[in-house]
């Protein structure tokens, strides 16, 4: 797909600073700046999809708007059919980077200082000379990222500070934010109208010019919806050997120092979860998918 600065919107995609930036800024003044890309999948228009039943299914071809941030990274602002559903999702987006995952969020603190790995690992020397942890770091950057060193995944450790920052990373990543991505996979994913899996007949080209019963023979099919929804259904499910947050059945650790630092993690974690519950109790749907005892301590699916 290509992706390219835009100077102007194309007229088919008619956003608005309020429905993009929400009044943090103005789309003609971050297009001047340059900051405001689109990318467009017009490559996939007349790509022909499966046929599904013996009937002849279609695939869509919008575009996507993305706004490059302070940190250099290009986020999705809007996408051609889907910016009501993108409302505010920037917004809670920054919420969740700030307020969860970022150096001084929930999960990460909890996780760096509880101090398990400066215990094994005292100094920075002791890092750098473990060629085991050495030969994991240089088999995740050439064959997890390709070697690239753009994407900020060193090739080795050189500090006890880095080994905690991407452990922490790793840990998150195989609990918290699988979590926030996956569990709600079947509340959201389950109305089929939210995520169609397919299009039994191809999208509109001129805006306005749909009618619901065309909306209704676009859907998939109650075969099809049945198998997606039994898909997402599948993948949300908490599974039967579900093992949360800070719970290790295994007993890796044995030693004093590192139990009483797993000890105090799962207080914390305890306390974090009676936090959200009581948050859920105002809200008419409730955020469960980070509560601690809800996240599994790893990707199980």
């Amino acid at each position: 797909m290509l992706i390219r600065r835009c100077p102007a919107l194309p007229d088919n995609f008619p956003v608005t600073d309020d429905m993009v930036l929400h009044g943090q800024g103005s789309l003609r003044i971050e297009m001047k700046k340059g900051n405001i890309f689109l990318c467009d999948y017009k490559r996939l228009d007349g790509l022909k999809a499966n046929i599904i039943d013996g009937k002849q299914q279609y695939l869509m071809a919008p575009l996507v708007l993305l706004h490059k941030t302070l940190d250099d990274k290009l986020m999705p602002i809007a996408i051609q059919l889907l910016i009501p559903h993108t409302r505010d999702t920037l917004e809670i987006n920054f919420f969740a980077r700030h307020f969860l995952i970022s150096k001084t969020g929930i999960y990460p603190k909890l996780l760096v200082e509880r101090g398990v790995l400066s215990y094994y690992y005292k100094h920075d020397a002791m890092v750098q000379t473990d060629s085991e942890l050495q030969k994991w770091i240089l088999d995740i950057f050439e064959h997890g990222f390709l070697s690239q060193t753009g994407t900020g995944i060193p090739k080795s450790f050189t500090t006890v500070a880095e080994l905690i920052k991407f452990v922490t990373m790793v840990i998150f990543t195989c609990s918290g934010q699988h979590s926030a991505v996956n569990a709600g996979q079947y509340d959201y994913g389950g109305w089929m109208p939210n995520t169609p899996s397919t299009m039994q007949l191809p999208p509109p080209t001129t805006k306005g010019t749909t009618s619901k019963a065309r909306m209704l023979q676009t859907l998939p099919n109650k075969g099809t919806t049945a198998k997606a929804m039994a898909t997402v259904w599948l993948l949300s499910k908490e599974p039967s050997d579900f093992v949360p947050l800070g719970q290790y059945p295994e007993d890796h650790f044995s030693e004093r120092i590192p139990c009483g630092l797993i000890k105090v993690f799962k207080a914390e974690l305890e306390v974090l979860s009676a936090v959200i519950h009581i948050r859920n109790q105002n809200l008419d749907v409730p955020y469960t998918y980070m509560d601690p005892m809800k996240v599994e301590n790893s990707v199980a699916l």
